[in-house]
């Protein structure tokens, strides 16, 4: 990860998920990358994560709901 941040010096650094926060490959991320860059942040700059909220279910149950947790999801991924 560390090499291709590099390339991009001006981005901002962002892992997007669908899943919770304490489910999918986030938490191994953010785990691997304090690791291997010694914290979370490259060059200055902080891996920031775009989840749902942490939750003991992958799903909220609800349809409607699903579906604005995903807009939310993607309009911060594309605004920040």
């Amino acid at each position: 990860m560390e090499v291709e941040a590099k390339k991009h010096p001006n981005a901002n650094l962002l892992w997007v998920q669908d899943e919770p926060a304490n489910q999918g490959p986030w938490p191994h991320v953010a785990l691997s990358t304090t690791e291997v860059i010694g914290g979370t942040a490259v060059d200055g700059r902080i891996l920031r994560r775009i989840s749902r909220r942490a939750s003991a279910s992958p799903a909220t149950g609800n349809h409607h709901l699903h579906e604005e947790e995903a807009k939310a999801l993607m309009y911060e991924a594309f605004t920040r």
